[in-house]
């Protein structure tokens, strides 16, 4: 708890990933890659509760050996790869209404970035917190660089197609560019009001700046791979 506000925090577990069979309780740097998600919430000065939303008992069975609270398992209809992640929040918070619990700041930790930190979430809750110019949301952001827009063209019968007008056809230097930033996934928080009524992405979202090998998401081997050696290499532990 923040300023009197209860938070709750939820880690999506989905078991049936098909890019990286069972992902999110595949062995990283020494536990499941879902673990690292839970670590850092449990360890938030802030985080009230924080749960797994799983469809599987034998996730459930390990988010329990680590910490997390299980109070139910996930539905199979808002369990699909096609289902979205407001059905999976907007279940658990109704779960929890309806026992009469109720939060004012959801924060969402996806498995996928297992390198968001206890000290990344409660830094981004207390600026949120703070009130900046009527923040409702906070989420993580990373500089965009090898993947600026300017870097980036179409191509129409193997030949080159600039996406804009004002795109230069010369290279530009990395350091002439405007800075433009991506969403990396790393962490959500938001007002539980303001997320009902418009999801994390809208004009009153601040933006939590990590840098770049914490934008990492476990999307397929090649993810996972370098993410695990860039925890062995941070001492990640």
């Amino acid at each position: 708890m923040l300023n009197g506000k209860k938070i709750i925090a939820i880690v999506p577990a989905r078991s049936g990933s098909k890019g990286l069979v069972d992902k999110n309780i595949k062995n990283l740097n020494g536990k499941p890659l879902m673990t690292w998600s839970i670590g850092a919430g449990l360890g938030s000065k802030y985080v009230d509760k924080l749960i797994v939303s799983t469809d599987s008992k034998k996730y459930a069975e390990i988010a329990l050996d680590f910490g997390a609270e299980v109070p139910f398992i996930r539905p199979k209809e808002i369990s699909a790869d096609t289902s979205s992640r407001k059905k999976v929040i907007v279940h658990a918070l109704s779960f929890f209404e309806n026992k009469g619990e109720q939060y004012d700041y959801i924060v969402f930790l996806e498995p996928t970035s297992p390198l968001t930190t206890t000290e990344d979430l409660d830094a981004s809750i207390e600026r949120l917190l703070s009130d900046v110019d009527g923040a409702e949301s906070i989420v993580g952001v990373s500089l965009s660089e090898a993947t600026h827009p300017d870097f980036m063209v179409g191509l129409e019968n193997g030949f080159l197609k600039f996406l804009n007008k004002g795109q230069k056809s010369s290279v530009v230097r990395r350091q002439d560019l405007e800075q433009v930033y991506f969403y990396d996934g790393s962490l959500y928080v938001s007002k539980v009001d303001a997320y009902l009524d418009k999801e994390f992405y809208h004009e009153k979202t601040l933006g939590y700046v990590t840098p770049k090998w914490k934008s990492l998401e476990v999307d397929d081997i090649y993810d996972f791979i370098m993410i695990e050696a860039i925890m062995q290499h941070k001492e990640y532990k």
